[in-house]
């Protein structure tokens, strides 16, 4: 078994002078792997699939902390959030008439796989977009927002009060501002999920979250 003289010396010193994180275990950035695995192109992701419309711009995303492109996803447009809004529009019928503690459940399954397999690789993506370090998007950022997913399931299997005869709004822009976190995404996914509505996708400026109808709430 090798020993620490063997390995050589550690960059502790030098971590604290530049503030700079360690070296990922195994020397592998389980994001760049994944956007790799996508060929660095993404797409609009719509009821399940990745959407590239043709002859469209491509836009350069770029990691936060660097600015080294990292993937390119197309220039969307009016069309792509018409396609959004009639997926959610398809899905919002059977989501609504699941009940409340169904809703609940289905929730508290999504919490569990995004904080399973997949936890490490939402975290490493989360820190190539937002910037911050990697001890901070797996601890606290991606443990935040689960909780956050964990108690809009809750509230809506135990019953909002105040709520009896509650019917759902249908299908809803969540207005987001770029880069998000994403505790600031489910803080306003998760009780709009919860509630029965249904998201098209996060669209526009920093703001409210919108009833494609004209309802605000």
């Amino acid at each position: 078994m090798a020993t620490l003289a063997d390995l050589g010396a550690l960059p502790v010193p030098k971590i604290f002078a530049t503030m700079e994180e360690g070296p990922m275990a195994g020397g592998i950035n389980l994001g760049q792997a994944w956007l790799e695995s996508h060929g660095c192109s993404l797409g609009h992701f719509v009821d399940g699939a990745w959407l590239k419309p043709p002859g469209r711009t491509s836009l350069e995303c770029q990691e936060a902390t660097t600015g080294r492109p990292v993937a390119v996803v197309p220039a969307g447009n009016s069309s792509d959030l018409a396609v959004a809004v009639a997926a959610a529009a398809a899905a919002a019928e059977a989501w609504a008439g699941l009940g409340g503690p169904q809703r609940g459940q289905r929730l508290n399954r999504l919490a569990a796989t995004l904080g399973g397999d997949h936890r490490r690789t939402m975290a490493a993506l989360l820190t190539l977009a937002g910037g911050r370090p990697l001890c901070r998007t797996l601890g606290a950022d991606l443990d935040l927002g689960l909780r956050l997913l964990q108690v809009a399931a809750e509230e809506t299997q135990l019953g909002p009060p105040g709520l009896e005869g509650w019917t759902p709004l249908g299908v809803v822009a969540v207005v987001l501002a770029a880069p998000c976190s994403l505790p600031a995404l489910l803080w306003k996914l998760g009780p709009l999920l919860a509630m029965g509505e249904w998201s098209g996708g996060p669209w526009g400026q920093p703001g409210d979250s919108r009833n494609k109808g004209g309802s605000r709430f």
